[in-house]
């Protein structure tokens, strides 16, 4: 059965209009032919999918197609028109999704077929553009002007046939799907010197490229499909600056030429064991020296490379990757093995990376000092001289680098020979994690950042430096790194994550970061305070979201829970501290935008009677978190804008009044009430009736209403997760 659905693409009365009275109705026809039905609904196709669509009659009739191949046949074709800056094989890709939905093409298990009906009518609309050889009678109906040429497989094809397509000089298209022997390299030769229009180019195989390939000058799409007895290209064939895609799969080369670099279109190459796609992240094992050798002399590589078990490789072998002459690398990870020794610093000095790269990624790095990197850049002159592992050489300098990651590095001792204003001078984000030697950042290098605005010190219990916040700095991290949290300004400072094992009292008295919005403090075990003594806290002016969380010695937060340090709280999230006996330093109703008042597992809370909670809060969670019942109907009241309501764990209190959500709690959205042993009643059934998200369960008291209730509770349970950090991701 076919099947063409079109009403969906084109819903204008005038397009159905044109359609119904279209003359081609009144063709004469056999009461099986439907022909004219078909060719209308290519009439119809909008120009650049009648293209798209009439190549495919190049193909033999179940020719399985696959979508991303035939994508970029048709881009180095020129079918596919830009669209802004979305890549042409994107817009390719959508080509073939509008083609699928009006069921010109249909999916058999993962590939696609045309039906043979359509393919009888893609052969008719391109007649003298697309014609395929079957066997040697086909030679002589080849169309003069010809643009599209497929050689099926066949045993009856000579050589003097094949020479004689290269008369065929407007050929765009050349898909031959056999090898021909000893033969091979003179059709080749006779083609490639004639055929010079040629945009795509399909050869089984071949024991070596004539250097005559340069005269194609127009070819973007060239794949050989089986193997090949040649182990790199001919310089010759640097010459095709504008070919786009390269596919050897079954061609295990060895190197590539020196001048590979000219094919300045490349977007992606493949050969037996090796893939390189423009724009993606390219893994490189230092074992392989096979691999290696490849990206050698692969110098417009543009996009991510990750070299592995640097450790394994001796000092002179990786001057022969060529780092620092691939200009257009952005992004560069470095990784040494477990078994790496000091000794190794000597692979990381010969590999000198560009001075274009954006982002630098360092990791289990085994010497204890950074190496001398980059000394004859042109730039040198205008630096200063820094001392590296006691010699007096000068190092040189990243000017575009914006992101630094040096990672489980964990004899590393100084990163000083890098971490300096004149060698870095635009890094914008830097990450320190896992490296167990490291003792210090100097404080007034990084002042000297004036772009950085992330920064990650993970893991590094040794560093005592202070005031570790340059001026320009929006994300501070600090995780399992000594107490370095003393004495903290900063006037850009927006969000700051600390967690350490190292710090038992926070002062933010010693703080000055008026631009603070979002703090979160979690897995400091030893915090006992924050806030305590004097002077008296100065205001955090911006601050909206605070959360702590695991700090399971954290007596008391009433030093810095006050509407003068927190004016503009917004959100308070206080999750898994045991030991918390104090929250408020005086009652919360003053905090006059507080929104969000979570607080979770914290059962040694101390709650003064009758407290009074801000009007404003929409969000109120209520988690196991001490004896509330003296309070708990007077914090309820006025709560006209509370949205969410959760009271886990509460074994106290006994009844919600009936009242309360006509009156105080108008606005609530969402109910979740359990394990509250005591709780008789909550107003009934018809009492919660109204609202969108109830979840009740494990309250043994409470007959009206029957439990379980639920309704909603997958949103429900979503509010209850805990609340994210400060955006930090997994790698800066």
């Amino acid at each position: 059965m076919l099947l063409i659905e079109c009403a969906q693409w084109s819903p204008h009365t005038t397009h159905w209009n044109n359609i119904l009275e279209s003359e081609l109705w009144k063709l004469k026809q056999e009461k099986t032919d439907i022909l004219p039905a078909l060719r209308l609904s290519y009439i119809y196709l909008p120009f650049h999918l009648k293209r798209c669509f009439s190549f495919c009659a190049l193909y033999a009739k179940d020719h399985k197609f696959e979508k991303g191949r035939l994508a970029e046949i048709w881009v180095a074709e020129g079918f596919v028109e830009p669209q802004g800056d979305i890549p042409l094989e994107d817009i390719g890709h959508q080509y073939f999704e509008d083609l699928v939905n009006r069921s010109f093409f249909q999916n058999v298990s993962g590939t696609y077929i045309i039906h043979d009906l359509l393919h009888d009518m893609a052969k008719l609309v391109s007649d003298h553009d697309c014609f395929t050889i079957r066997n040697m009678r086909d030679f002589q109906m080849v169309p003069q002007n010809v643009r599209h040429l497929y050689i099926l497989p066949s045993r009856d094809l000579s050589t003097p046939n094949l020479l004689s397509l290269s008369k065929h000089t407007k050929l765009h298209t050349l898909i031959c799907d056999m090898s021909f022997g000893n033969e091979a390299a003179v059709i080749m030769d006779r083609w490639c010197s004639e055929l010079q229009r040629l945009r795509v180019l399909f050869w089984a195989s071949s024991n070596e490229l004539p250097d005559s390939i340069a005269n194609l000058k127009h070819l973007r799409h060239l794949e050989i499909s089986k193997a090949c007895a040649f182990k790199s290209f001919s310089s010759a064939f640097c010459s095709l600056y504008n070919l786009q895609r390269l596919y050897a799969k079954e061609c295990k080369l060895e190197s590539l030429p020196c001048d590979f670099s000219k094919l300045i279109s490349l977007r992606r190459f493949k050969s037996r064991g090796f893939e390189y796609y423009a724009g993606r992240t390219l893994n490189i094992d230092a074992t392989n020296r096979f691999e290696m050798k490849l990206i050698k002399n692969l110098n417009q590589f543009d996009g991510h490379m990750n070299i592995c078990n640097l450790g394994s490789v001796s000092n002179c072998y990786p001057t022969e990757f060529k780092l620092k002459d691939k200009k257009y690398l952005r992004r560069l990870e470095l990784t040494w093995s477990l078994a790496s020794s000091p000794e190794d610093k000597g692979v990381l000095q010969a590999l000198q990376s560009p001075t274009c790269l954006e982002s630098l990624f360092l990791k289990g790095y085994p010497d204890v000092s950074l190496p001398n990197w980059f000394q004859q850049h042109r730039n040198l002159s205008e630096m200063p001289a820094v001392p590296v592992d006691n010699n007096n050489d000068e190092i040189g300098t990243l000017p575009s680098l914006e992101e630094l990651a040096i990672l489980y590095c964990r004899n590393l001792r100084s990163v000083e020979q890098l971490l300096c204003p004149a060698y870095v001078p635009a890094i914008k984000r830097l990450r320190i994690a896992g490296c167990h030697q490291l003792k210090s950042l100097r404080t007034v290098t990084l002042g000297g950042f004036h772009s950085l605005e992330r920064l990650e010190v993970c893991g590094c219990p040794n560093i005592r430096s202070r005031g570790l916040v340059a001026h320009s700095l929006k994300t501070l991290k600090l995780e399992s790194s000594g107490n370095l949290t003393n004495n903290m300004q900063c006037c850009s400072l927006i969000e700051f994550y600390l967690s350490s094992d190292y710090v038992t009292t926070i002062h933010p008295q010693m703080w000055n970061l008026p631009a603070l919005q979002k703090l979160h403090i979690a897995n400091c075990r030893s915090l006992t305070s924050v806030g305590q003594g004097q002077p008296p806290i100065r205001a955090f002016k911006s601050l909206t979201f605070l959360i702590i969380d695991n700090c399971e010695n954290l007596a008391t937060l009433d030093g810095l829970l006050t509407e003068l340090c927190l004016p503009a709280i917004r959100k308070i999230d206080v999750r898994n501290c045991g030991k918390l006996q104090f929250l408020f330093g005086e009652r919360p109703g003053s905090f006059p935008s507080l929104e969000d008042l979570l607080l979770h597992d914290c059962p040694s809370l101390k709650w003064p009677r009758e407290l009074v909670l801000p009007s404003s809060l929409k969000k109120l969670h209520l988690v196991r978190c001490g004896d509330i019942s003296s309070w708990f109907s007077s914090c309820l009241q006025n709560l006209k804008s509370l949205a969410e309501l959760a009271l886990i764990g509460c074994p106290s209190i006994t009844s919600i009044p009936l009242g309360v959500y006509r009156s105080d709690l108008a606005s609530l959205d969402a109910l979740y009430i359990s394990g509250c042993p005591d709780l008789v009643s909550i107003g009934g059934a018809k009492a919660v009736a109204k609202i969108k998200y109830v979840g009740i369960y494990d309250c043994p008291e409470m007959e009206d209403p029957k439990q379980p209730v639920s309704r909603g509770t997958d949103m429900l349970s979503l509010t209850l997760q805990p609340s994210p950090s400060c955006s930090f991701p997994t790698q800066l």
